[in-house]
């Protein structure tokens, strides 16, 4: 299938619900993402259904909280990814005014892949930062033995030297998917990335999982550091927002109870823009010209692997796209 192809299936989807311009604008993101980020089955799914969810609607999205430098939006269990021109457009806006801005996302399907909500911002040469709440019971805190918080997942994305840098990752040693393919499939966990019930490091997945989806994943790095950087992004997707913590959610995954946030900073609002992207490309260049270990081609800065995926695409280019996700699309139209 052809990008253009792909991007049009999606506008029409979304044309029912929302703008044309806002529809071009959640397709674009879309695609660009998938070919950045080649999407999983629960990200494409997760899109149908924000989709779907515009046809139950029984009330708009809303501002509940609007301040010079933040907004909350209660979004009445409606798909948030066809409103990301609207949530970009308020966040550059208000960036610009202030130097820095946030929005919080409430009572939503959900954020299936943080990529899609930060490159938009980078490329309007914004610095962003993004998280949402991917509790509960799902990471032991150190030295536990029960799965607590959400795996918690980050982005951040900034203009650099060679395109926007993109990074997206769970806080958890490894996303909650990777648990419940190798319970399903019956293969072992990598090395130091759960334990057990007594809190045991363990390769097994049915000794880190039990039969309600309560994992013992293990924070990323295994250590306190990373430790400290998921309760970090559990309290800020929830307390510090007024979304649910996960020790108060529901038994299961409950998406409208999982909450996030976007910050945009407005580079040239805080220093000088010319010299910002000349410090990056110069660090940048020091990490690429670096000697790599044996058997390595070569280093890479953060967000270069989604970068080489994107370089050269047209909307005449031929990507690979799942029948079952092109029937879903077209299902909607």
């Amino acid at each position: 299938m052809k990008v253009k192809e792909l991007k049009d299936l999606l506008s029409h989807a979304a044309r029912k619900y929302v703008t044309a311009e806002e529809a071009d604008y959640f397709a674009n993101e879309v695609v660009e993402t998938d070919i950045r980020k080649p999407p999983r089955k629960k990200y494409e799914t997760g899109l149908i259904a924000d989709i779907k969810s515009w046809s139950l609607k029984t009330e708009d999205v809303e501002k509940t909280i609007d301040l010079p430098g933040f907004t909350q939006f209660n979004f009445h269990e409606l798909g948030p990814s066809l409103k990301i021109k609207e949530i970009h457009d308020e966040l550059e806006r208000k960036a610009k005014a202030n130097g820095i801005s946030m929005i919080s996302v409430l009572n939503s399907g959900g954020m299936h892949t943080m990529h899609l909500w930060t490159q938009g911002l980078a490329k309007r040469g914004l610095f962003a930062l993004c998280s949402w709440n991917g509790g509960p019971d799902a990471v032991v805190p150190i030295n536990g033995t029960r799965g607590v918080f959400g795996t918690n997942p980050f982005t951040y994305a900034f203009p650099s030297d060679t395109g926007g840098v993109v990074v997206d990752m769970a806080t958890s040693e490894i996303p909650f998917f990777k648990i419940i393919e190798a319970e399903k499939n019956n293969t072992a966990l990598p090395p130091n990335t759960a334990v057990d019930n007594d809190g045991e490091v363990t390769t097994d997945p049915h000794k880190a999982i039990d039969d309600k989806e309560v994992s013992n994943l293990l924070p990323m790095g295994g250590n306190y550091k990373g430790y400290n950087i998921n309760y970090l992004m559990e309290v800020m997707t929830s307390a510090l927002i007024g979304a649910r913590i996960s020790s108060e959610m529901s038994n299961g995954y409950v998406e409208t109870e999982h909450g996030g946030f976007i910050i945009a900073i407005a580079i040239d609002k805080i220093t000088n823009r010319s010299k910002f992207d000349a410090s990056v490309k110069s660090m940048n260049e020091k990490i690429r010209a670096q000697k790599a270990k044996k058997g390595v081609d070569k280093i890479q800065v953060p967000g270069d692997r989604n970068l080489e995926r994107i370089k050269g695409v047209t909307d005449d280019s031929e990507i690979e796209v799942s029948e079952d996700y092109i029937k879903m699309l077209n299902d909607l139209i």
